[in-house]
């Protein structure tokens, strides 16, 4: 009794996902919260653009939470608009933003170069673009196409701190596939040697070479400049 339970709340916050991508495309809809209460069920939405999500004094809450209350048969349903963090490091949010623009029949190549500008442009550690599907004209074969730069983990427990965000596109050719991983700046891998780690060892290893040495790098560097 219990597990079915938990497969029909699983079951309905899928679908409440599905409604909400589907009604907060322009507002950038990220993820959905729900929190039940006995008074009420709190219903978290975080968007890119809460405003847009919220609508004309309100109006746009308003017309969801009535649909919520007779669609999906959720009592007192609450709605709290969250602003996303830190939207340049949300992997959903830029997925959701790469799917609106091949929805709305840009080319997917002028869609992907797109976001590959903007995210090679931040401070991330790296990132993995994946966009597979009907790339080509309509009755084309399937296609796949990767863009990786940076660091990037795959396996073991600190996969966990890579941010992804995945959809699919549906457009005339047929269905994209898009998927992002990403891992924000500043974050910290145990295995990882960063370049504060290596400057820190080749300054102690310049320390302890002796003046016959030292003499010989300042050669070596310069015969690199010419």
């Amino acid at each position: 009794m219990i597990e079915k339970n938990f497969i029909q709340q699983a079951y309905k916050k899928i679908q409440l996902e599905d409604f909400f991508k589907k009604n907060l495309v322009k507002a950038g809809f990220s993820n959905v919260e729900v929190v039940k209460t006995p008074m009420a069920t709190k219903i978290i939405l975080t968007v890119a653009k809460p405003g847009l999500a919220i609508g004309y004094s309100g109006k746009n809450v308003k017309r969801l939470t009535q649909i919520l209350e007779t669609k999906y048969e959720i009592k007192n349903p609450v709605l709290e608009i969250k602003p996303i963090e830190n939207a340049q490091y949300n992997a959903q949010n830029i997925v959701n933003t790469i799917i609106n623009g091949l929805e709305r029949n840009f080319s997917w190549r002028s869609v992907v170069y797109r976001a590959v500008r903007e995210l090679t442009a931040s401070d991330l550690e790296g990132f993995e673009l994946l966009v597979k599907g009907k790339l080509m004209s309509k009755g084309g074969r399937k296609q796949k196409y990767r863009v990786p730069y940076g660091y990037m983990k795959k396996v073991g427990d600190q996969v966990s701190k890579v941010r992804v965000g995945s959809g699919a596109a549906y457009t005339k050719s047929g269905a994209i596939g898009v998927t992002l991983k990403l891992i924000p700046p500043g974050t910290v891998f145990p295995d990882k040697i960063g370049k504060k780690e290596i400057l820190e060892k080749v300054n102690a290893l310049y320390s302890d070479m002796d003046e016959q040495e030292k003499k010989e790098v300042a050669v070596l560097e310069k015969e690199q400049k010419k």
